[in-house]
């Protein structure tokens, strides 16, 4: 099973490298950081990592071209290529939950900026970019080495980006694990695709609490998916995802109220099942050879432990169960 984990950034950079190089110890594909300004810097903390493991891909999970203009995002990726050659993903995507509330960066035309995005970087990771867009130009840009070309995944969940991404990118990363939402997502992604002789790699990004208590697991899993289930998102989807429309609808209220506190306790067992896994890590497992079974090509699942160690004792567990 292709599976990567993720990484937090809200530890020195030091410690995230150890992880890295446990994730690899461990067995794992691909290490994903995301990219927000309230943790340290992604770019740092993959130079390092990469610098400190062999073999385990390095990807961002995501990082924004309003964060960063794709230019950089293109220096930046031929930059870690060149580091560890062929082990870097670069997943990109245009939203933060913290742009519109703390920054005032407005979301308009994400399909329009993804396009220009992909654009400029798929041309600067292969000489010379010509590309004038309505958000993001970069004419007659070139990066002053020989940068390694490598592979993009875009962040999607609606349909309409959803469909982009499998008409541009090597993959997409999404969330939610029903059977009906990965059915769901494999037909968008086979839509955009329509003419190309090869297709996006569907990846999933999902959390996981590990406990052979799965009551206790389900209890600790569901503050961890707030933002999933009651974030803003095309209303067609709630029923994709197996959920109520009114209890959505009423999480949704409450977060928009920022009684975080107050959301995680309206979040269902159907919410949390919706978007991970909790039990034990062979549960866990199993879980997560459905998914594999269903279609999907790659998981990025992010596990639980309010400490280091307790992360670090959830790894070990999940990668002795997939391995088994």
């Amino acid at each position: 099973m292709n599976v990567g984990v993720t990484v937090r950034l809200d530890q020195p950079i030091t410690a995230a490298a150890e992880g890295a190089r446990r994730a690899e110890d461990l067995g794992f594909s691909t290490v994903w950081l995301a990219d927000h300004y309230f943790h340290r810097d992604v770019s740092a903390a993959l130079a390092l990592m990469m610098a400190s493991t062999e073999r385990v891909r390095l990807g961002t999970a995501v990082m924004s071209p309003f964060l960063r203009h794709p230019t950089l995002l293109a220096s930046l990726a031929a930059t870690l290529r060149e580091i560890g050659p062929d082990r870097f993903v670069l997943g990109l995507g245009t939203g933060g939950y913290e742009f519109a509330s703390e920054m005032g960066i407005s979301m308009r035309r994400p399909l329009q900026i993804t396009r220009e995005t992909v654009q400029i970087a798929r041309e600067l990771g292969r000489g010379t970019a010509h590309v004038t867009g309505e958000t993001f130009s970069a004419d007659g840009s070139v990066l002053r080495w020989a940068p390694q070309d490598g592979p993009l995944y875009l962040a999607a969940r609606g349909p309409k980006m959803l469909e982009l991404a499998g008409a541009i990118s090597d993959g997409v990363i999404t969330h939610g694990i029903s059977a009906g939402h990965i059915d769901f997502v494999k037909d968008k992604v086979a839509a955009g695709g329509a003419e190309r002789t090869d297709t996006a790699a569907i990846c999933l990004m999902l959390d996981v609490e590990i406990n052979d208590d799965r009551t206790e697991a389900l209890r600790a899993l569901k503050p961890r998916c707030v933002t999933m289930a009651g974030g803003s998102y095309a209303d067609e989807l709630i029923g994709i995802y197996g959920l109520d429309a009114d209890e959505v609808q009423a999480l949704r209220a409450t977060v928009r109220s920022g009684d975080r506190a107050a959301a995680a306790t309206q979040v269902t067992d159907s919410m949390a099942e919706a978007f991970g896994l909790a039990g034990s890590a062979e549960h866990v497992a199993a879980g997560l050879r459905t998914l594999f079974e269903a279609g999907v090509d790659e998981v990025i699942v992010s596990v639980g432990g309010s400490t280091p160690d307790q992360t670090a004792h959830q790894l070990t567990a999940l990668s002795k169960a997939i391995s088994s």
